[in-house]
């Protein structure tokens, strides 16, 4: 009876074992399926950030290709010192601030246009994601012969109607070359944003604006207590945007101004692009990518922060 006994209780562990196998392999075959993904991930994502962060940290200037000494956070205390440093963050912060006004200004006006019927709001609706669908680059380039100061047609129209006496070259001055930026910008985004409002408008219930009609409420009244809350959640979603992609705009600088004239264009991208193309400086270069990293990441978890909020008061 021991034996046999001893010999079922074997017979019970055995079975056991056997059962837990198949459920350990359930366990580990997930992450066996996302192990190729995660390699991937890492090795175009992890390994070029360690691998700038490990520029950064050392002097790594291509004229002198022997000579690397580690640093430390010199590239770092040395970018933030820098006049070049503060300027850009400077016209950053400007351009960031203006495309932020004009974008989000232009999205709501259209996308409240765009939300009325009519015959035409359906070809609008299209036709307007028409720039946002052009390349950054072609969009650049369009601009760039638009504001020739030579023979573009801006000049043209402007001084045809009347409005400016002669030719101006708006890409060489100091003060207008900026709002090109801007211009472009706007006009390349502004129709996503329009859309995106769209979106939202068409989502608010009719019966709010009826009974707002009913109470004598007018069309400021309407827009300040139906559609602009319905469109802040929307808002603050395109002031992260915006955000972001102020701080890291080097395309349209790089195809419109050049960083000029003078520095009047040179933004913090730009300012880590000429720190490793022109002035072959790895290092520093390196360092200024890890800025703008830590300053859009900075800006973007205040928005997110902002826009939690905005859902739970709502």
């Amino acid at each position: 009876m021991a034996r046999l006994h001893e010999h079922g209780t074997m017979t019970e562990l055995a079975l056991g074992r056997a059962a837990a196998r198949p459920r350990r392999r359930a366990h580990v075959y997930p992450y066996l399926s996302i192990l190729p993904a995660l390699l991937v991930v890492g090795l175009i994502s992890i390994y070029p950030l360690l691998f700038a962060l490990d520029l950064s940290l050392y002097r790594n200037v291509l004229t002198e290709p022997l000579d690397h000494p580690f640093v430390g956070l010199r590239n770092f205390t040395e970018a933030f010192g820098s006049y070049y440093f503060l300027r850009s963050l400077q016209t950053t912060v400007k351009f960031t601030a203006l495309i932020i006004f004009g974008t989000i200004t232009f999205g709501v006006l259209v996308g409240l246009y765009l939300n009325r019927a009519g015959r035409l709001a359906g070809f609008l609706r299209v036709a307007i994601l028409l720039p946002w669908a052009i390349p950054t680059v072609m969009a650049a380039i369009i601009w760039r012969w638009i504001f020739n100061g030579n023979y573009g047609i801006l000049n043209a129209l402007l001084v045809q109607v009347g409005i400016i006496p002669e030719y101006i070259s708006w890409l060489a001055n100091p003060y207008l070359a900026p709002l090109t930026l801007v211009v472009t910008h706007v006009w390349k985004w502004g129709p996503l944003a329009a859309i995106m409002c769209l979106a939202t408008l068409q989502v608010i219930p009719r019966d709010l604006y009826e009974a707002t009609h009913i109470d004598g409420g007018g069309g400021w009244t309407t827009f300040r207590f139906i559609t602009l809350p319905f469109l802040r959640p929307t808002i603050l979603l395109l002031l992260i945007l915006e955000t972001i992609a102020g701080f890291v705009t080097f395309d349209l600088i790089y195809v419109l101004t050049g960083g000029g004239p003078g520095d009047a264009t040179t933004m913090l991208a730009w300012f880590a692009y000429a720190e490793i193309f022109r002035f072959l400086n790895l290092g520093k270069g390196a360092a200024m990518a890890f800025v703008i990293a830590a300053l859009t990441l900075g800006m973007a978890l205040i928005y997110v922060r902002l826009l939690r909020s905005e859902e739970y008061t709502t």
